[in-house]
């Protein structure tokens, strides 16, 4: 929290802020929601991604959280050496995988029952990963997988190789899919459009092995579309996609690629599901983040405004609520309603307390493919001024005691008084008074009789307002004023 000051037009203003800078470090609950890095270094509340954990049909899955890198899925031994993550440019998670194009590679020993352990016959296959290149360079390669298989005419070198070509992703399967009469075959599927670097995008390759259809989408949209079929498309003999038993090496990840690659994912299965979102689409999955109650200065305040930095591309949607009160509830919160509010417009009615808390709902749009962001939230108060400091203030020594008077405070949010005694001027620290020790709380009375003082000696005593957020409230001290108890004394 960034606590501001600043004159208004016709009050003293303070202002605090959330988010920005911060870290967001006042949000006390945060479901479904993540603080990642946005504009100008500035730190930006938005929905977690959708990670979908493993599943009986998972063939790989690397996540690039934390070093040494694993499958989680188990199938694939993964040789990481050399290989470094990324906690600040990451997708999904904790860190991304750093790839220099310099030769070194995430080598994916496949285990038997993975997909491209030697002789295995794919049944639907699907290859995802989030891809954040440097610069796209001409022949750059993602992903490498070389083999062999047995054919009529001998051993059949195999491949699957995704590289750039044209600013694009090229998805090359040689001799993987093999048609009937056994020929040396190629199938490359190439996306439409041309990826853009230093921006992440989502890659799916998926194989439906009922029909032998190899279809890419980018983001989620279909960039191109191929058929292992002997007529190459919809009709036709489906070729057997077929991991050759005589040869086969790991997957090789990143080796001449540069930039960053985040959640590889293979899944194989009989049928494969829809394609993900990367956000969950449901309302009851939407984010929430709720602050802690925030002082409104050191004695409460009116609210003036309430303002936010974010955005809501397409259908996704931010919801803004606030509530005020005088005592907090529990430690994390306050009690009552929350209000709706509207970032910019003026409150109605006008709130006013000793706390406010604020809490913001992120929903992502239906079809599930975009976050909404909040980079900053401004709370813009008028602090309630110390009470006024009290005037008037008499001593009337008596037998054993003092009577004191002092006139009330009109016109001004003042719930009470305390009165400060002591025996020397300014040092109220007076323990012997039947009422207590220094100060008393008198409440809202203006005239008290202070018993159990000692006759012949001398006292001093000044009285302070406090407002309607207690003792801890109180203002300036009055004039001083001294009276000796004495048994001649009227």
């Amino acid at each position: 929290m960034i606590l501001l000051g600043f004159t208004a037009a016709f009050a003293l203003e303070d202002r605090i802020e959330l988010g920005s800078r911060d870290h967001w470090s006042d949000m006390r609950v945060l479901q479904n929601v993540i603080i990642r890095s946005g504009f100008r270094g500035a730190y930006d509340l938005l929905l977690e991604d959708y990670r979908e954990p493993t599943q009986p049909e998972t063939d790989l899955l690397i996540s690039f959280d934390s070093l040494p890198l694993h499958d989680a899925a188990g199938r694939y031994r993964a040789d990481d050496s050399g290989i470094e993550i990324s906690t600040t440019v990451r997708r999904v998670g904790d860190a991304a995988g750093v790839f220099r194009g310099d030769g070194r590679a995430l080598a994916l020993e496949p285990r038997a029952g993975a997909a491209f352990f030697p002789g295995t016959f794919w049944d639907s296959l699907e290859i995802e990963f989030w891809l954040y290149p440097a610069t796209l360079e001409e022949g750059e390669t993602l992903l490498r997988w070389d083999g062999a298989r047995q054919g009529h005419d001998g051993v059949t070198p195999q491949q699957l190789r995704v590289y750039v070509r044209n600013r694009r992703l090229v998805w090359e399967f040689v001799n993987l899919f093999i048609p009937p009469h056994g020929a040396p075959t190629t199938i490359t599927v190439t996306a439409h459009g041309g990826v853009v670097p230093r921006r992440w995008s989502h890659h799916q390759l998926r194989y439906d092995a009922r029909f032998g259809v190899l279809e890419y989408l980018v983001d989620r949209e279909p960039q191109g579309i191929e058929y292992a079929t002997s007529s190459g498309a919809e009709r036709g003999d489906v070729f057997t996609a077929f991991v050759g038993e005589s040869a086969a090496g790991p997957l090789r990840i990143g080796s001449s690629y540069r930039g960053f690659i985040d959640e590889l994912r293979i899944t194989h299965a009989a049928r494969l599901p829809e394609p993900r979102a990367p956000y969950r689409p449901l309302p009851q999955d939407s984010g929430l983040a709720v602050s802690a109650p925030l002082p409104l200065g050191n004695r409460g305040g009116r609210i003036v405004a309430i303002d936010a930095v974010w955005s809501a591309p397409y259908d996704s949607d931010v919801r803004f609520f606030y509530r005020v009160g005088d005592k907090r509830a529990t430690i994390e919160g306050l009690a009552g309603a929350w209000a709706p509010f509207e970032p910019g417009i003026p409150l109605q009615p006008i709130s006013e307390g000793r706390y406010v808390q604020v809490r913001i709902e992120l929903l992502p749009d239906p079809r599930g493919r975009e976050s909404p962001r909040v980079s900053q939230l401004s709370i813009d108060y008028e602090p309630y001024p110390p009470p006024p400091r009290p005037v008037g203030l008499t001593a009337t020594a008596a037998d054993g005691a003092v009577e004191l008077n002092w006139n009330a405070i009109h016109g001004s949010d003042v719930a009470g008084y305390l009165v400060y005694y002591g025996e020397s001027p300014g040092a109220y620290f007076g323990d012997e008074a039947v009422a207590g020790r220094s100060p008393i709380d008198v409440g809202d009375r203006t005239r008290i009789r202070l018993e159990g003082l000692s006759n012949g000696r001398a006292y001093y005593f000044a009285v302070a307002a406090y407002g309607r957020t207690g003792v801890a409230d109180a203002g300036r001290l009055s004039a001083e004023a001294f009276a000796r108890p004495s048994r001649a004394a009227r």
